[in-house]
């Protein structure tokens, strides 16, 4: 990750999070900056999108009216994404995280309310139901723990390597 562009998350996040908070969004940089992954300023106020292979794996934004920041995958709530899952899912705690932190629909953010979100019904991801998920962010982890960012870490290098895996069948669909 360029240096300049994880100091700007890191310098945006310095004039409103306490300095636990600022360590672990350091933490998780520093780990996307290692595995040459780099998010990139969406210049929507706070946010930025980590893609690899131009395709979404998580958002980071930081709220300065609440003091904190997340991390959130969207893929959850998107058809067809996981549809083999059990190859990419083995690990109890890591399902179980996810289960923890589906964000619930209707949505305080107003980016939601603006794009009509209105939660889903009943959805299974990863094997249970749960009702109520929001459309645009399935799993959110607000101010994550040490713990939560490894999780969180995990989660990222398996989707990236799920999009990997799509790739190499596109390719050879392909060719």
């Amino acid at each position: 990750m360029a240096a300049v562009e994880k100091q700007k998350i890191v310098d945006a996040a310095r004039t409103f999070l306490d300095e636990d908070k600022i360590q672990n969004l350091s933490d998780l940089n520093d780990f996307l900056s290692n595995n040459k992954l780099m998010p990139r300023d969406t210049k929507s106020g706070g946010t930025w999108a980590l893609k690899y292979k131009n395709k979404s794996v998580c958002h980071i934004r930081l709220n300065d009216k609440e003091a904190n920041w997340n991390v959130s995958f969207s893929h959850f709530t998107r058809e067809n994404w996981f549809v083999d899952y059990d190859k990419y899912f083995t690990d109890d705690e890591l399902i179980k995280f996810i289960w923890g932190n589906i964000h619930k629909s209707p949505s305080s953010n107003p980016n939601c309310i603006k794009r009509g979100c209105k939660g889903i019904v009943s959805l299974a991801i990863l094997g249970k139901e749960h009702n109520a998920v929001c459309r645009c962010v399935g799993v959110r982890v607000t101010n994550p723990s040490e713990t939560d960012l490894e999780n969180i870490k995990k989660l990222i290098l398996l989707i990236t390597k799920y999009i990997f895996d799509l790739d190499k069948v596109s390719f050879k669909l392909n060719n």
